[in-house]
């Protein structure tokens, strides 16, 4: 297929064999073995230009589980699992509380009335900029290097709107 990424800004040829459809965040991506990375990757359908079937012969590994392949991405985005503790204010308490976001969350709702989550989610941009969605109804208890990596992030917004 020829696949166009977004992170590199440019099209690629890869052959692939295709493992699973998967539908979320609002798109439908392609989980596929890429022999060029020689690795299970994910690929957004809208991206791929263009297709081409072959008779090279393939098989699903045994033991792969689609369940566990995505099971730590908060959107689509996967990356090392890590454990995320927040502290959300009693305003936003209100209506996070009853969403389910990621399903490894635990919420625990303080005498305060402020809202502590905590997921074990993959560490990635996705991760950063869903937390700074909640903008300053929400504070990064740990790990430390994420609440730094949300905090430089938070500054580079500042700054690029000047």
């Amino acid at each position: 297929m020829r696949y166009y990424s977004a992170s590199r800004d440019g099209t690629s040829r890869r052959e692939v064999d295709p493992y699973h459809l998967w539908f979320a965040a609002g798109g439908l991506h392609l989980i596929a073995y890429c022999h060029r990375r020689k690795e299970v990757l994910l690929f957004a359908v809208e991206r791929i230009r263009s297709s081409t079937l072959t008779d090279h012969p393939y098989q699903l590994p045994l033991g792969f589980n689609v369940q566990e392949y995505v099971q730590d991405a908060l959107g689509v985005m996967r990356g090392r699992r890590i454990e995320v503790e927040l502290l959300f204010t009693r305003k936003a308490a209100a209506w996070v509380r009853d969403k389910s976001w990621h399903p490894s969350q635990e919420v625990k709702l303080l005498k305060d009335g402020r809202l502590k989550m905590t997921l074990k989610v993959a560490d990635n941009e996705e991760l950063v900029g869903w937390i700074l969605s909640f903008g300053s109804q929400v504070k990064v208890v740990g790990p430390e290097a994420l609440r730094q990596r949300v905090r430089d992030e938070a500054k580079k917004i500042i700054v690029s709107s000047r």
